[in-house]
């Protein structure tokens, strides 16, 4: 069982990086065999802690600093990610959404024990075609107290 979210990337990029470097079937299949290993191990944890992976990997594959909450987020799931970024030792995050309740949602973060720090420019999930560099997207910076 895999309870770091760190530790779980690093073993996820190894394994990456053995598929990328295989030079034939066989060695594919090898690192096809540890990725499936590798995620038996990493949902042991629970759902929870899987979605959470899921952020921190789209946040450190992205070059962010922080888990970046984009999408749209259900005021009734917003107690419950709270705690699971706490539980995983997050400190701050940022929310990106540009929904139009984002602010409602902002709203219910501040309710659940997070403090608005300010705004950040991190980067999106658009690469620019030309120069493969990330789009600059704002977001809200929150500390998770």
């Amino acid at each position: 069982m895999m309870k770091n979210l760190a530790e779980a990337f690093e073993k996820e990029q190894e394994i990456r990086k053995q598929y990328d470097e295989a030079k034939d079937e066989a060695g594919k299949e090898a690192a096809r065999t540890a990725h499936k290993a590798w995620e038996n191990s990493v949902a042991e944890n629970g759902i929870d802690f899987w979605n959470v992976y899921r952020l921190y990997s789209d946040a450190k594959e992205r070059g962010n600093e922080y888990i970046d909450l984009r999408d749209c987020i259900w005021d009734k799931d917003v107690p419950a990610l709270i705690s699971n970024l706490r539980a995983q030792g997050i400190k701050r995050f940022t929310f990106s959404s540009s929904w139009s309740s984002a602010v409602e949602t902002a709203w219910l973060f501040q309710q659940n024990g997070c403090t608005l720090e300010g705004l950040v420019e991190i980067n999106g999930q658009c690469k620019d075609f030309h120069t493969g560099e990330y789009e600059k997207v704002h977001g809200y910076i929150f500390r998770i107290n």
